[in-house]
C-alpha cells in the first residue's frame, strides 16, 4: 500500500514529467523543422529565449498565486494550459509558436513540485524526492526528445507537437482524481515578497541561473544546428542524442542525490565541479570527431548532474515551510534570470564569430556560478539542511 504522501509525490511527478516530455519534444522538433526550412541560427535563438524570458517573470506570479490559492488549481490548471498549447498546433499553427513558447515559460511546473515535495515529501525523505522528480525531468525531456524527433519524420510538423497534448490531458485527468489541496499558513503582501526572502536562497539562485545559462548557451539551439550542419545526422539521430544526454543526466541525479554524502560540503563540491565544467566547456569548442563530441556532452552532464543535486539539496533545506512557494519562487527566477540572455548571446556569437564561440560563451557562464557558490555561507550550506521544518496541515480536495 502506498502511503498518501508517496501517492501525492507520484501524481505530481506524473504531471511534472508529461510536461517536461512535451518541452523536451519541442527543443527538438522546432530547430530541426526551422532549420531544414533555412530560418537562421540567430532567428531559431530568439525564438527560444522568447520562452526564457517568460520563465524569467513567471515564478513570483506563479508562487503568488500557489500561496493565496492553494497548490491544486494552480497545478492542474497549468497542466490543462499546457494540453491546450500542444493541440493549438493544429488549429493555428502559423501564430501558435510565439504564444505557445511564452505561455509554456509562464507556467512553473518546477517551482508547483517543488512546494508539494516541501509540504508533502517527509523531511528525511525530501532530498531524495526533489532530486528524483526533477532528475526525471530531465529524463523525460530526453524521452520527449527521443520522441519528437521521430514524430518529426512521420507526421507534419503541427501534428507531431500536438501528439505530446495526448499526455498532459491524462496527467491532468489523473490529478483530478488524486491531487490532494492545500495552503499555506503565511500570506507576505507581494510588494514585501523579495525583501522577505533570505540572503542564501538569492545567493544558491543566482549561481543556479548562471550554470543553467552555461548549459543553455550551447544546448538549446547550438547541439541540434551542430548535429544537422557540422555532422549531417538526421532529425532521428539528432533526436537520439540528445534525448540520451538529458536521460543521462537526468539518471545521474537522480543516482547521486540517493548516494552522495550529505555530510560533504554543497559549495566544495559546487566549486570544484564547476571549474570541470569549464574545461569541458574549452574541450567541446574544439573540432572533435562525433564520438568524442558525444562523450564530452555526457562528461559535461554528469559533472552538471552533481551540481545540481546540491543546488536542489540547499534550495529545499533554506525554504522556509511557512512560505516555501515563495521561496521556491524566488530561486527559481533567479535561477531563470540568465536562460534569455545565454540563449540570445548563443545565437548572436555562434552566428558572427563561428559556433566554437558558444562554447566559449558558455565556459564563461560557469565561472561565474563558481564565484558566486564562493559567497555561500560555509557554516550554512552543509550544517542546517537537516533541520526539521512542521509540516503544513493539508486537507484532501474533494
Amino acid at each position: 500500500m502506498i502511503a498518501p504522501e508517496s501517492r501525492t509525490v507520484l501524481v505530481v511527478a506524473l504531471g511534472f514529467w508529461t510536461a517536461a516530455a512535451t518541452v523536451g519534444a519541442l527543443r527538438v522538433i522546432l530547430p530541426v523543422h526551422f532549420a531544414s526550412i533555412g530560418m537562421a541560427v540567430a532567428e531559431i535563438g530568439i525564438l527560444f529565449a522568447w520562452m526564457k524570458v517568460a520563465e524569467l517573470i513567471a515564478p513570483l506570479g506563479a508562487g503568488v498565486v500557489v500561496n493565496r490559492f492553494g497548490s491544486r488549481r494552480t497545478f492542474i490548471g497549468s497542466l490543462g494550459l499546457h494540453t491546450l498549447m500542444s493541440f493549438l498546433y493544429v488549429l493555428t499553427p502559423a501564430i501558435t509558436v510565439y504564444l505557445e513558447r511564452f505561455v509554456r515559460g509562464l507556467l512553473s511546473m518546477q517551482l508547483q513540485s517543488a512546494v508539494y515535495v516541501k509540504h508533502f515529501s517527509r523531511q528525511q525523505d525530501q532530498r531524495f524526492h526533489i532530486n528524483m522528480m526533477l532528475g526525471l525531468r530531465d529524463a523525460a525531456k530526453g524521452i520527449g526528445m527521443l520522441m519528437g524527433g521521430v514524430l518529426l519524420v512521420v507526421l507534419p510538423f503541427d501534428y507531431a507537437v500536438a501528439a505530446f497534448g495526448l499526455l498532459t490531458a491524462g496527467a491532468m485527468a489523473v490529478a483530478l482524481r488524486a491531487l490532494p489541496e492545500f495552503k499555506e499558513e503565511s500570506r507576505v503582501p507581494v510588494r514585501k515578497i523579495w525583501g522577505a526572502v533570505e540572503g542564501r536562497i538569492k545567493t544558491i539562485g543566482l549561481a543556479r541561473g548562471f550554470l543553467h545559462g552555461a548549459w543553455d548557451a550551447w544546448g538549446i539551439v547550438i547541439l541540434p544546428v551542430i548535429l544537422i550542419t557540422v555532422y549531417g545526422l538526421s532529425p532521428v539521430w539528432v533526436g537520439a542524442i540528445i534525448a540520451g544526454e538529458h536521460i543521462f543526466h537526468g539518471v545521474c541525479a537522480t543516482f547521486l542525490s540517493k548516494y552522495v554524502g550529505v555530510t560533504w560540503d554543497p559549495r566544495r563540491a559546487l566549486v570544484v565541479s564547476g571549474l570541470l565544467l569549464t574545461v569541458v566547456c574549452l574541450v567541446m569548442a574544439a573540432a572533435l570527431p562525433l564520438y568524442l563530441f558525444v562523450l564530452m556532452v555526457l562528461v559535461y552532464q554528469a559533472l552538471n548532474s552533481l551540481c545540481v543535486v546540491y543546488y536542489h539539496q540547499l534550495k529545499i533545506g533554506f525554504a522556509s515551510g511557512k512560505k516555501a512557494s515563495l521561496d521556491l519562487a524566488a530561486y527559481t527566477t533567479l535561477s531563470s534570470a540568465v536562460k534569455p540572455v545565454a540563449v540570445f548571446l548563443s545565437g548572436i556569437v555562434a552566428t558572427t564569430l563561428g559556433i566554437p564561440w558558444a562554447f566559449y560563451l558558455a565556459a564563461l557562464f560557469v565561472l561565474l556560478s563558481v564565484l558566486t557558490c564562493l559567497a555561500i555561507p560555509k557554516s550554512e550550506s552543509s550544517s542546517e539542511i537537516g533541520t526539521h521544518i512542521p509540516r503544513t496541515e493539508v486537507s484532501l480536495a474533494d
